[in-house]
């Protein structure tokens, strides 16, 4: 780009974009840098006219030269009423610390206060990042303070997106138009602040970041900046699990004729066991519930797929509508290849260590056929479904429901967890 344009464009830009180029130039000193303003439209540079150097525009994308000669000629004009958290970044942000970020990360703006203090949380499940801001403060951030780089492009305050429609052909012949939105490469979609400040000024303030994809966050800091560096998975862990407990919250599933027993009771019991074991043991494990809370289906198994996990395992309890005399634990799966992985032999893995623990007969692996379980059809990533026992047996539900019972069947998941690894994913 001529360098007489670029100069003319930043003059004709508004803090965010200027402070942002300012930031560009700090950070890892980018050769060259996509800047996106990404809650204003962009403003084609052929229109400008000289009445219009004072209008609140931005001007997107505009490619900083390699040349950083260039970077350094703009006249930075910066309005003193900015709210911009980049408008000094220059002379603020911590190289040291950039340095140590990968391709994409957040960069916060600390709030004024005394004794301010971040506590992160992570619900995965939904994409959701809390930031839980804590002190004394004296003011309260907007989406303004949220900025994000992710590879060569930067992008402040509320995240932008086009609507993209879709026509989706439904079983009985009926067109459903489906709605997505496009974020581009924003790894924010939503930025949701909620103030609990109390009348003496002291409190919190809660930042909900909904995410592109499931991250691992490391947080730095320093005087005027959280940093928070966005990994994905498996970028930090060599072994990844994800554990389905079935059912939940308003979603009892399986209910004994006296409806005095849920399924999703014995469900994460089971689950509790067996994470007892895996947390002694070097592999990440992510959970889709760990309490009586109700998880729909698809971001179970999206989950799964995002964090593109070794084993998928989903925990359940049967029933017979017909028979109390059907009994015993089944695997189901479908005749899949993940990861060059066939779920048939994992399923084969499961059925042989749970036998070994559990005093329930065994009645081996069922194939599906159909898509009727969700998780499992969509599952991209080897994936299945443990029927630990009837609950519509006597015997099996006394089983089913005792401390001993869980225990064991637990045990068998976590041998099968161990040897599907040995077997199925051997150490190069």
């Amino acid at each position: 780009m001529d360098k007489s344009l670029l100069k003319k464009a930043a003059v004709q830009s508004v803090a965010l974009m200027l402070g942002v180029i300012i930031l560009s130039y700090a950070m890892k000193e980018y050769n060259g840098v996509s800047i996106l303003a990404s809650n204003l439209d962009e403003i084609p540079l052929d229109i400008l006219t000289s009445d219009e150097e004072e209008r609140d525009y931005i001007i997107a994308p505009i490619t900083v030269s390699e040349d950083a000669e260039d970077v350094e000629d703009i006249d930075i004009m910066i309005p003193d009423d900015t709210h911009n958290i980049f408008a000094v970044a220059a002379n603020d942000i911590n190289n040291e610390i950039v340095q140590q970020l990968g391709d994409q990360y957040l960069i916060l703006k600390k709030p004024q206060g005394t004794n301010v203090n971040i506590q992160l949380e992570d619900h995965y499940i939904t994409k959701n990042l809390n930031l839980i801001i804590t002190g004394l403060l004296e003011e309260i951030p907007d989406d303004s303070f949220v900025g994000r780089v992710k590879d060569d492009e930067i992008y402040v305050g509320k995240p932008n997106y086009i609507e993209i429609e879709t026509v989706v052909q439904e079983d009985d012949g009926t067109s459903v138009p489906i709605i997505t939105r496009d974020y581009g490469n924003d790894p924010v979609h939503e930025i949701t602040i909620t103030d609990h400040t109390e009348n003496t000024g002291h409190g919190a303030c809660e930042i909900m970041l909904l995410l592109d994809h499931v991250y691992v966050h490391f947080l730095y800091e320093d005087d005027n900046f959280y940093y928070i560096d966005l990994k994905r998975p498996r970028e930090v862990y060599d072994k990844i699990l994800v554990i389905d407990a079935g059912h939940g919250g308003k979603d009892p599933g399986a209910v004994t004729k006296d409806g005095r027993i849920y399924e999703k009771n014995i469900n994460i019991n089971i689950l509790n066991e067996l994470k007892s074991y895996l947390d002694k043991d070097n592999i990440k494990v992510y959970y889709t519930r760990i309490a009586d809370e109700r998880i729909f289906l698809r971001p179970r198994v999206a989950l799964a797929n995002d964090v593109d996990c070794d084993f998928f395992i989903s925990i359940h309890s049967n029933v017979n509508a017909k028979s109390s005399k059907v009994n015993g634990t089944e695997i189901l799966y479908y005749n899949h290849v993940n990861r060059n992985i066939i779920t048939k032999d994992m399923a084969r893995i499961f059925s042989d260590e749970i036998a070994k623990t559990s005093k329930l007969k065994q009645r081996g692996l069922v194939e599906m056929r159909n898509d009727d379980v969700l998780i499992l059809h969509n599952a991209l990533v080897p994936s299945i479904l443990i029927e630990a026992g009837y609950m519509s047996n006597v015997n099996d539900l006394k089983y089913l429901t005792s401390k001993a019972g869980q225990e064991a069947i637990a045990k068998g998941i976590y041998n099968g967890i161990l040897r599907a690894y040995e077997e199925l994913m051997p150490d190069d």
